[in-house]
C-alpha cells in the first residue's frame, strides 16, 4: 500500500528578518525596494528543517511534539503548501484538508456557510459535494445560529469549531491538525478528538501537531519528536513523551508548573531520588502492580530535631496524582547535620500508563521552615501495558457471569395486578 505522505530529506531554511513568505509580503516587500524604502543586506539564514523523514499509511495517525522552535508548525505549512522546501521531496497521495491555524483558509467578510463552500472548493469539491455535506458540518460545529453572520465577528472558539467541522467533513485523505483545538471548550475537544478516531479508523491518515502530550498518547500510534529542526525520535507515543520530557529536564533542569519551587538560601539539600525495584535495582520504569520503593538522598546543614519529609508527583500533562508527606503520618525523623537517606516503600503503583515526575520537600516541623524544595524533575514511567486504564491503574477481578433471569422466547407475562388504594 502507498503511503499516503512521505517526506523525503526535506529542509527549509529562512533569512532571518525576512518578511516575504507569502505572496502578499512579497510584494509589499518588493514595492518597498523600488521606491527606497528598502535596503537589501545579506540576512544569515538558518535552517528551520534539515532531512526531515518519515511516512505515514493511510489509516495511521502520526503526532508530533517538540519544544517551541523545533519546526512543528514549519513542517505542517510545507505539506499543506503554504511554504515550498529548499531542498528534499513531499509526497501526499489523494486530498489533503488543513486545520494549522484557528483562521486560515478562511475570509473575514464572508459569512460562516459562505467559507464552508469556499474551504470545499479550494479542495476541489463540486458545489452538490458540498451541499451533500453541509447539514453535518453545522451540526458539528454547533454554530448554526450564527452561520449567515461574517466569520470575523466570530470569536476564537468559533473559529475553531467551524474549521475543525469543515476540514473533517469534507472527505480528505490526509488530515493535519495543529494545536488549533486549545482554544475549544472541553466538550468540543471531546467531539474532535472521537471525530479524528472515526475518521483514521476509516482510512484517513492524521498528523497532530500539540503539546497536549496526554491528547497526542490517545489518538496517534506513532509520534515524531522534532528537536533543532532534525527528527530527534520516532517511535511509540509513550516512548517518544519520555525521550521528550527527558530532553527537556536536561536543558531545563526541571518541569515547570505553578507551585516551582522556591529560591534563596536553606538549611538542607535534596541529593537524589532514587526508584528502587523490589530486588533493590534502581529503576526509570515500573509495573502498576509492582513493589516501588522511593529513597531520597538528602543533606542537612543543621541538627532538626524533628524532620519532615514530602514528596509529591504530577503526570507529564500536569495533574497532581498523589502526595506523600510523613507528618500525615504521625512521622518525623530526628537527623543531626549531614548526609541522610528515607525511603517510602510501595507495595503497588497503581497509576495509569505514562510519565511522572516527582518534587521533594523537606521541612523542619517545629519551625515550620523549609529546609530543601526541589522542580519536579525526578522522572518514573509507568507501563501499563497499553491497556489504557485512566489516570489510575487499579488492581480488580472479574466475577463469572450470573444469569439472573432468562428470557424465553415469545415468552408472555401477566400484567401486574395493581392495587387500589
Amino acid at each position: 500500500m502507498a503511503a499516503a505522505v512521505r517526506f523525503s530529506n526535506v529542509g527549509k531554511k529562512f533569512r532571518r528578518g525576512a518578511v516575504h513568505e507569502s505572496l502578499r509580503d512579497l510584494l509589499a516587500s518588493t514595492g518597498r525596494r523600488i521606491i527606497g524604502r528598502e535596503v537589501q543586506s545579506k540576512r544569515p539564514t538558518f535552517w528551520a528543517l534539515r532531512n526531515l523523514e518519515f511516512e505515514i499509511a493511510p489509516g495511521e495517525a502520526l503526532g508530533i511534539i517538540g519544544p517551541n522552535g523545533a519546526g512543528k508548525s514549519t513542517a505542517l505549512k510545507l505539506l499543506a503548501g503554504i511554504l515550498r522546501a529548499d531542498e528534499g521531496t513531499i509526497n501526499v497521495n489523494g486530498r489533503l484538508a488543513a486545520l494549522i491555524e484557528v483562521n486560515a483558509g478562511m475570509h473575514g467578510d464572508l459569512t460562516g456557510m459562505e467559507n464552508i463552500f469556499l474551504t470545499g472548493a479550494i479542495m476541489g469539491m463540486t458545489r452538490a459535494e458540498i451541499k451533500s455535506k453541509l447539514d453535518d458540518i453545522i451540526e458539528f460545529s454547533g454554530i448554526g445560529e450564527f452561520i449567515h453572520t461574517p466569520v470575523k465577528r466570530y470569536s476564537t472558539g468559533m473559529q475553531a469549531r467551524l474549521g475543525f467541522s469543515t476540514a473533517a467533513h469534507v472527505s480528505p485523505d490526509v488530515l493535519l491538525v495543529d494545536e488549533v483545538l486549545s482554544v475549544g471548550d472541553v466538550a468540543f475537544r471531546h467531539r474532535c478528538e472521537e471525530r479524528m478516531r472515526e475518521m483514521v479508523a476509516s482510512g484517513v491518515a492524521l498528523i497532530f501537531v500539540t503539546h497536549n502530550l496526554e491528547q497526542m498518547r490517545s489518538i496517534c500510534h506513532r509520534t515524531l519528536v522534532l528537536d533543532g529542526g532534525k527528527s530527534a525520535f520516532v517511535g511509540s507515543p509513550a516512548d517518544a513523551v519520555g525521550h521528550y520530557l527527558k530532553a527537556t529536564m536536561t536543558r531545563v533542569g526541571e518541569m515547570s508548573y505553578v507551585d516551582n519551587p522556591r529560591t534563596g538560601k536553606t538549611d538542607g539539600r535534596v541529593l537524589a531520588m532514587k526508584f528502587l525495584a523490589n530486588d533493590g535495582r534502581e529503576v526509570e520504569c515500573v509495573h502498576p502492580t509492582e513493589p516501588l520503593t522511593m529513597q531520597i538522598d538528602f543533606e542537612l546543614d543543621r541538627d532538626v530535631e524533628r524532620l519532615t519529609v514530602e514528596t509529591a508527583l504530577r503526570r507529564d500533562g500536569g495533574e497532581m496524582m498523589v502526595s506523600l508527606n510523613s507528618r500525615h503520618q504521625g512521622i518525623t525523623f530526628k537527623a543531626p547535620a549531614g548526609r541522610h537517606d528515607v525511603r517510602i516503600d510501595l507495595p503497588a503503583f497503581p497509576l495509569g500508563g505514562g510519565n511522572y515526575f516527582a518534587i521533594v520537600r523537606l521541612w523542619d516541623a517545629d519551625r515550620s521552615e523549609l529546609l530543601a524544595e526541589t522542580p519536579y524533575k525526578f522522572m518514573l514511567q509507568v507501563d501499563d501495558q497499553g491497556k489504557g486504564t485512566g489516570l489510575l491503574s487499579l488492581p480488580h477481578e472479574w466475577s463469572a457471569l450470573r444469569t439472573i433471569e432468562p428470557i424465553v422466547a415469545n415468552q408472555t407475562h401477566a400484567a401486574e395486578e395493581i392495587p387500589c388504594l
